[in-house]
């Protein structure tokens, strides 16, 4: 499956489909953290799935940026 990118402007529903794209591999490299453990590799795997919710939140930024607020929620708020 390829996906198309195009030039023009992304929509939100477009942004919410690429954040759910990056939770699938998301999922997937924590089957494959949970296959590895701490065995040589170990760390790698564990970078991977960090920088991959790094990515998804990134991406969470830009609907921001679109005006799609952020869920009440799911903010964390000191009180």
């Amino acid at each position: 499956m390829e996906d198309q990118v195009t030039n023009t402007m992304p929509n939100n529903e477009e942004i919410h489909e690429f954040r759910k794209q990056i939770d699938a591999v998301i999922q997937r490299a924590q089957l494959l953290q949970s296959a590895i453990g701490r065995n040589n590799g170990g760390r790698e795997i564990s970078l991977v799935v960090t920088k991959l919710q790094e990515g998804k939140m990134w991406a969470g930024k830009i609907l921001e940026a679109f005006g799609s607020p952020f869920p009440k929620e799911l903010a964390d708020k000191a009180e």
